[in-house]
């Protein structure tokens, strides 16, 4: 009657060595794949990081000519009528809104000085 009862299963003296040996070596390598693969995704968002940088931190040349051809346009007309008058009326729209901007700009550096003050 005894043997309809759960049999508890013993490891052998053998397979238990070499259950031991399996885990001390198994899971070093495991871990080791574990530590590659997170250094590996630092990494890789390092390079992520210093390729968005690098993007962010790049200036276009066309913006940096064109405030450089604005102002010497601007130097140009000042002072010189004959520049003026040559001018096309949408030329000279988009020079009113230039410096329109530009005295809004000045009052509100002025409004914020005599804030301080």
């Amino acid at each position: 009657m005894s043997n309809k009862e759960i049999m508890e299963y013993k490891p052998s003296l053998i397979s238990r060595i070499r259950n031991f040996f399996k885990k001390l070596f198994i899971s070093n390598k495991q871990d080791i794949n574990r530590v590659n693969v997170i250094t590996n995704d630092e990494n890789i968002n390092k390079s992520i990081n210093k390729r968005n940088f690098i993007d962010e931190v790049k200036i276009d040349a066309n913006e940096i000519n064109k405030i450089f051809k604005k102002k010497e346009f601007f130097d140009e007309i000042n002072g010189n009528e004959e520049a003026l008058s040559m001018l096309s009326i949408d030329r000279l729209k988009e020079l009113k809104k230039y410096y329109d901007q530009i005295i809004e700009q000045n009052d509100l550096k002025i409004k914020k000085l005599k804030a301080n003050l």
